[in-house]
């Protein structure tokens, strides 16, 4: 099977300082894979290197059977690839309704109409809360409305970095529900998590950072039972955690 996402040897950091070291994985289509590893690890700065927000000092990203590395972000975001960054990225006192159309503002009118419709369809609260001021929402309400903004454009990769943080044990399972309905739909997800039991729960593949350089890769029931990741990141018992 062709990948939805290939990265080789990929070295990415910030200004004249690498964070990403030699880091290569393949994402098949209509996967989730999670990224884990402690703070400073260089999760977030691989989605970056993805979606073309910070330097890439070597090596390569594959996608749809193109170099992509050399591409500017909106170049990225028109050839499929949607990126929704860590906190809150909407537009507080609009309402939703506002923010969706915002949120499409890069294709025509019939166009965004129908995407608007798409989107709403798939998240109803949305919807129901249409004419409600973004700002006003509960935390998990904003996650799914900025979710949903970027997947008006119909990515068929969506980088997601954080979308459970600060969030309720309910919040965050509605978020959890809501990657799962994105990749049943189709869409390869890469997603960056500290919730990692939740997080593990929902994907088909996780990977392990550490300093930057890939650790562990495998599937997520595996990388979920592995005695190294318990101690480390689940607290040494998952049933304990999942309990919780």
């Amino acid at each position: 099977m062709t990948p939805a996402l290939e990265i080789m040897g990929l070295t990415a950091g910030y200004g004249e300082v690498p964070i990403v070291r030699d880091f290569s994985t393949r994402l098949a289509p209509g996967s989730i894979t999670t990224l884990i590893g402690g703070n400073g690890a260089g999760k977030s700065t691989l989605l970056r290197a993805v979606y073309g927000t910070n330097r890439i000092f070597a090596g390569h990203i594959v996608f749809k059977g193109e170099e992509i590395e050399r591409l500017a972000p909106w170049d990225r975001l028109a050839r499929g690839i949607g990126f929704v960054p860590q906190g809150r990225c909407n537009f507080p006192l609009m309402s939703v309704g506002e923010n969706l159309k915002m949120g499409g503002y890069s294709l025509a009118a019939r166009g965004r109409r129908a995407a608007i419709e798409r989107v709403t369809a798939m998240f109803p609260m949305l919807r129901r809360k249409w004419p409600v001021q973004a700002g006003n929402l509960s935390g998990g309400e904003q996650q799914i409305l900025e979710t949903a903004m970027v997947l008006l454009t119909s990515p068929s990769l969506l980088l997601l970095d954080e979308p459970s943080l600060g969030l309720s044990p309910k919040m965050q399972n509605e978020v959890f529900a809501t990657v799962r309905a994105i990749a049943a739909a189709g869409v390869t997800v890469l997603i960056v998590e500290q919730n990692v039991h939740g997080a593990l729960l929902v994907s088909d593949r996780a990977i392990v950072m550490e300093l930057g350089r890939k650790f562990l890769e495998g599937p997520a029931s595996a990388v979920r039972n592995d005695p190294r990741i318990r101690e480390a990141y689940l607290g040494g018992n998952i049933k304990e955690v999942a309990a919780g």
